[in-house]
């Protein structure tokens, strides 16, 4: 790769014109079937982090300021809520959780150009991941995810685009449930 495959999206100080010009440089068309890109969406956060703070708190500090650069809306116990491009309904990601978005491409070996054979493999590591802890688990015959006796503990979603997989799974440690 090379500048032609970076590209910043968002506010363009060069104008409309050139913004335009770098989404059309990161189309596939242009870049051609095996070229790989990268996209980042700049956001003004330029003095955010305290040049003084140690890394941890660089990080949280630039993490706060990436978060408040959003709108979210406040459900009535005061859980914030973003929009955000995805399939399905609602979706819950919190503390007690872990959260894994594989980023695969089912057309190469050894995955298959399948959705419902892909939400059945990652179901399949849920439930071998479980079971490397003595945990028992299982799928529902009706619902998707993965059960432990009549409790899910892990929610799947997939979506994909020109078969490269987005979303995941989301497996319930000790989630927060005051947001419930």
């Amino acid at each position: 790769a090379d500048e032609n495959h970076l590209a910043f999206l968002g506010s363009d100080p060069d104008g409309k014109e050139a913004a335009n010009e770098k989404r059309r440089k990161l189309s596939r068309k242009a870049r051609g079937p095996e070229s790989a890109r990268l996209a980042v969406d700049r956001l003004n956060i330029v003095g955010a982090v305290s040049a003084d703070a140690d890394d941890d708190a660089k990080l949280d500090e630039a993490v706060d300021a990436l978060a408040g650069c959003c709108s979210p809306v406040y459900a009535p116990n005061d859980a914030p809520i973003y929009r955000v491009e995805r399939g399905g309904e609602v979706t819950y990601h919190g503390p007690g959780q872990i959260v894994g978005y594989p980023l695969l491409d089912l057309r190469q070996p050894p995955y298959k150009q399948d959705l419902h054979w892909y939400l059945r493999m990652v179901e399949e590591v849920v439930i071998e991941t479980l079971k490397a802890y003595d945990i028992e688990g299982c799928r529902d015959e009706d619902n998707t995810g993965v059960w432990v006796g009549d409790n899910k503990v892990a929610a799947v979603g997939v979506s994909s685009s020109r078969w490269i997989t987005t979303h995941g799974f989301a497996i319930n440690v000790i989630p927060e449930l005051s947001y419930f």
